[in-house]
């Protein structure tokens, strides 16, 4: 699909039918061509870029540079498969994201046993964790695809200029989704390259996950909503469904959801006993999910539907409108 003369969208499939692909933005110029994200690290989705790319008459050796709007497995999965297709692909990264990054300590094997020892802390059963296991094992759902970290040839700073061939983008932080994430304005065509920090239909998810205690992503998303707002754009271009023709009015969408959110989990907070309080897995349960029931939820999302929980719990917790109780070695509570 054809954006404006020389960008094109490509579709890459994810392991997910609830959200079923991810775009792929394609430069064309006399330099090689360029990427904003690629897509998951599977055969299927490589595949799928390959022939994404052939319709425009390119390979994947042609790529010269790949920018990357985030480090989900979704955005920075294929970087490895791109760097040893095209060696001299130059890898982009807003320099926060690559911070947060390093800092995740081991692999994705061990990062996953350390959010199942976050999420029983948070209110979620040995044998919930462990039947969600087994149900994501048997489906396939739970495959993410290889997950390298790469490292980047380039780190952005927020503001600054980042040009090739006739394209010239601002970079914007856009902490919220994750702590570095990179939206890119487009100002001749008034292009905005959103990630996943805007999307048209659903909210993107902000969450607050074992290795952010001690921030707020969705204090930082709101910020970041209000600052990508304000930008005169034309189109916003997202990582997935579809492209968001009134951006600006999207952004405040979603900070009304928000809105409506933190009223919703005060509220399933004071249903629970005044001296105990609700874990965020009991109060996920008790608030409404577009997508369905929480206990129906595969794990995956169950994951997903805590950490958004928990985002809003912290930043009532921040605004005095809840308490956060912990005890070592016990579930933490929130109380009104």
């Amino acid at each position: 699909m054809e954006i404006v003369p020389g960008l094109h969208q490509i579709k890459t499939p994810m392991p997910r039918p609830e959200l079923p692909y991810v775009f792929a933005y394609l430069f064309e110029g006399g330099d090689g061509i360029t990427l904003f994200d690629s897509g998951f690290g599977t055969p299927e989705a490589m595949a799928a870029l390959t022939a994404g790319l052939a319709t425009r008459g390119h390979e994947p050796s042609d790529i010269r540079r790949l920018i990357i709007s985030h480090a989900h497995p979704d955005h920075y999965g294929m970087a490895a498969w791109v760097k040893e297709q095209a060696p001299s692909c130059e890898l982009v990264m807003l320099e926060q994201e690559w911070a947060w990054l390093r800092a995740r300590e081991g692999t994705p094997e061990e990062w996953m046993v350390r959010s199942d020892g976050w999420l029983a802390r948070h209110g979620m059963s040995a044998d919930e964790i462990t039947e969600g296991h087994h149900a994501e094992e048997a489906s396939g759902r739970g495959r993410m695809g290889s997950w390298e970290n790469v490292e980047p040839d380039t780190l952005l700073n927020d503001g600054e200029l980042f040009t090739f061939d006739d394209w010239e983008f601002e970079a914007v932080w856009t902490p919220g989704h994750t702590p570095g994430h990179l939206c890119m304005f487009e100002r001749r065509h008034r292009l905005m390259l959103t990630g996943d920090h805007v999307l048209p239909h659903i909210s993107p998810n902000v969450s607050l996950n074992s290795d952010q205690e001690g921030t707020s992503p969705l204090a930082d998303f709101r910020r970041s909503l209000e600052r990508i707002a304000g930008y005169d754009s034309a189109l916003g271009l997202p990582a997935h469904e579809f492209t968001i023709a009134n951006l600006p009015g999207r952004c405040r969408e979603l900070l009304h959801h928000h809105d409506d959110r933190l009223d919703e989990v005060v509220a399933a907070v004071a249903v629970a006993p005044a001296e105990v309080g609700a874990t965020a897995r009991e109060v996920a349960e008790r608030v409404r999910w577009n997508t369905g029931a929480f206990t129906d939820f595969p794990l995956m999302m169950q994951r997903s539907a805590i950490g958004e929980t928990l985002a809003h719990l912290q930043l009532l917790a921040d605004d005095s409108r809840l308490a956060r109780v912990e005890e070592a070695d016990a579930a933490v509570h929130w109380r009104s």
